[in-house]
C-alpha cells in the first residue's frame, strides 16, 4: 500500500548491485515553472517555430529555438487525421501527437469508466487554449515513448527524438502560460489547472516523481486557495482528478492536501453509502468515498513502529472495524446490484464492475493486515488466493489493457499480494499478473511495484531467493542491472 518502504529497498539493492545514483534533481531545484523538461534548455525566445520573432525583429540570431522534426519508420502507428477545428498552424507532429493524443490516450483514460475531463473539456479548452494544445502533445510524445518501453521509467532523455520533441511542446506551453499570467483573462485558473494535470501525468511518466509532486501540489494550492469549485461546475472533473491523484500520494507518504480529502475524515463513513446503488457510477463514487477516508490511515498505520500500535491498539482497532464494516456494507449493496444489473451492462461497464469487485476484496485484506508488523499469518492464505485468482481472472478476460488510467485499478491489490502474502508462490505470480501488464494507475506504475516486490523477497531471503520461487523478470543479470540503473536515474 504505502511505497516508500519499497523504493528504500530498491535503492538499497541498487547500491549492493554498484548502481550509484546518477542525475536525481535537487529536492530545491524546482521553481514554478522549472521541471526537468523545461529545464533542459535555456528559453530565450518566444518559442515561434522555425525562427523566433522577438529576436528576428530585432536583427538578432536566435540560439534558443530549432523545431525538431521526428521521423516515421512503416511501423510507426497510423493515426487519423485531426480536424480542422483547431484555429491555428499546425506542422506535421504536432497534428500526428494531437491525433494520438484523441484516439489513444482518451481511449486510456476511460478505458473502464467515462470521464467528461477526457471526453469532452480538455477537448475544447485545445480548441481555445494553445498552452493546453501544446500541453496535451507533450504528454502525448511521451506516453507512445513510454508505450514502446513497456512503461520504464527513463527519465527525460534528450537522446530519444519524442522526448526532443515533448521539451519544445513544453516550453512553448510554458512561454503561453507565463503570458497568459500577467492577464486578468478569468479562464487562467481554468488552463492553468489543466496544463499542472498535464504536466504532473507526464511527469509520472518519465519517473520524476519529485516534479510530478511538485506540479500536482501547485494545482492543489489552486483549487485549496479558491475553495475549490463550486458542484456542478465545468471545473469539478478536474477537481476530482487532483482528488484522486491526491489521495493516491498518501501510498507515497505524501498527502493528503486537498481540503476536500482532509475532510472526509470529518464525515465519517456513515454517510458515504446509499441505500441502494442504482447504478455504477454511484459504486464508483461510493468506493472513491471510501478510499479518501482508508488510504491515509492505511498509510498511517504503515508507518507505525510495534510500541506506537500497542500504546494505541484499542483506537486503531475501533477504526479497522468500522472501515472493514463500511467495506462489507458495500459489497453487500454492490453484489446485490451486480445480481439484477450485471448481465444488462455493456463490455466496458462490466470490466468497471469487476474492477470495483477487485477493489473492495483488495482494501478489505490490506485492512486487515495493516495493523500487522512482520510475517502475516499463514491463516490468511485462503484470501491471499482468492484475492490473486480475481485479479488473474480479471486480467485474462479483458482484451484491452490500457497504459495509462487514473482511477482504481489491479495495482494495489497485485501488491499487497506480492509484498505481505505469507506463501511465496503466490507472491510470484502476483509479481507475474503485474509484469503481464505495464502500466500506469494514477502515479503508479506496474514495473516499479513489481520491482519493489522482487526486492523485498531477495531482502527477507538474503538477498537470494530459492530458484522455484524466482520470478522471471529479466534474462540476464544485465537487464537486472540496467533496470536499476533506469530507477536511479529517474
Amino acid at each position: 500500500m504505502i511505497f516508500e518502504g519499497g523504493i528504500r529497498l530498491i535503492k538499497r539493492l541498487a547500491s549492493h548491485l554498484g548502481i550509484q545514483p546518477v542525475g536525481i534533481l535537487n529536492a530545491n531545484d524546482s521553481g514554478n515553472a522549472n521541471t526537468a523538461l523545461v529545464r533542459a534548455r535555456h528559453v530565450k525566445c518566444d518559442e515561434s517555430p522555425d525562427a523566433c520573432k522577438n529576436c528576428s525583429s530585432s536583427g538578432r540570431i536566435c540560439d534558443g529555438y530549432a523545431i525538431h522534426r521526428l521521423t516515421y519508420t512503416r511501423s510507426t502507428l497510423c493515426l487519423p487525421t485531426v480536424g480542422s477545428h483547431i484555429c491555428r498552424v499546425l506542422n506535421t507532429d504536432e497534428r500526428r501527437y494531437f491525433s494520438y493524443f484523441q484516439h489513444h490516450i482518451i481511449a486510456n483514460f476511460v478505458a473502464f469508466f467515462d470521464c467528461q475531463l477526457w471526453q469532452r473539456l480538455v477537448l475544447q479548452m485545445v480548441d481555445a487554449e494553445p498552452a493546453v494544445y501544446h500541453a496535451v502533445n507533450m504528454l502525448a510524445a511521451i506516453h507512445e515513448d513510454s508505450v514502446g518501453r513497456k512503461m520504464q521509467l527513463t527519465g527525460i532523455r534528450l537522446d530519444y527524438p519524442r522526448h526532443r520533441f515533448a521539451l519544445e511542446q513544453s516550453t512553448r506551453a510554458f512561454a503561453l502560460l507565463r503570458k497568459r499570467g500577467r492577464s486578468h483573462d478569468p479562464q487562467v485558473r481554468e488552463v492553468t489547472l489543466m496544463c499542472c494535470l498535464l504536466f504532473t501525468l507526464s511527469e509520472f511518466l518519465l519517473g520524476h516523481y519529485h516534479n510530478a509532486f511538485s506540479h500536482l501540489q501547485s494545482g492543489i494550492r489552486i483549487l485549496n486557495e479558491s475553495q475549490e469549485v463550486e458542484s456542478g461546475s465545468k471545473d469539478q472533473d478536474v477537481v476530482e482528478a487532483f482528488r484522486r491523484l491526491d489521495i493516491m500520494g498518501a501510498h507515497y507518504g505524501i498527502g493528503p492536501f486537498m481540503a476536500s480529502n482532509l475532510q472526509f475524515e470529518d464525515q465519517g463513513l456513515s454517510s458515504f453509502l446509499p441505500p441502494k446503488l442504482k447504478n455504477l457510477e454511484e459504486a464508483l463514487q461510493a468506493v472513491r468515498y471510501l478510499m479518501a477516508i482508508e488510504v491515509p490511515w492505511v498509510t498511517k498505520c504503515w508507518s507505525l513502529s510495534g510500541t506506537e500500535i500497542l500504546a494505541n491498539y484499542d483506537q486503531l482497532c475501533q477504526k479497522q472495524r468500522a472501515i472493514l464494516s463500511a467495506l462489507e456494507g458495500f459489497a453487500e449493496r454492490f453484489e446485490m446490484f451486480c445480481q439484477h444489473k450485471y448481465a444488462t451492462l455493456g463490455q466496458k461497464e462490466q470490466r468497471g464492475a469487476d474492477l470495483l469487485r477487485l477493489q473492495y476484496l483488495s482494501q478489505a485484506l490490506i485492512i486487515k493486515i495493516c495493523l500487522m508488523h512482520g510475517p502475516v499469518p499463514e491463516y490468511l492464505i485462503p484470501e491471499f488466493v482468492t484475492l490473486l485468482a480475481a485479479h488473474e481472472a480479471f486480467i485474462q478476460k479483458s482484451p484491452e489493457r490500457p497504459s495509462i488510467f487514473l482511477d482504481i485499478g489491479i495495482i494495489s491489490g497485485l501488491y499487497c499480494v506480492s509484498n505481505r502474502c505469507p506463501d511465496y508462490r503466490l507472491r510470484v505470480r502476483a509479481i507475474k499478473a503485474l509484469q503481464s501488464w505495464p502500466h500506469f494507475q494514477g502515479m503508479m506504475n506496474s514495473n516499479l511495484v513489481s520491482a519493489i516486490a522482487i526486492v523485498r523477497m531477495q531482502s527477507e531471503s538474503g538477498m537470494s531467493c530459492q530458484q522455484e520461487t524466482m520470478p522471471v523478470l529479466f534474462d540476464t543479470e544485465e537487464n537486472l542491472t540496467q533496470f536499476f540503473e533506469g530507477l536511479a536515474v529517474t
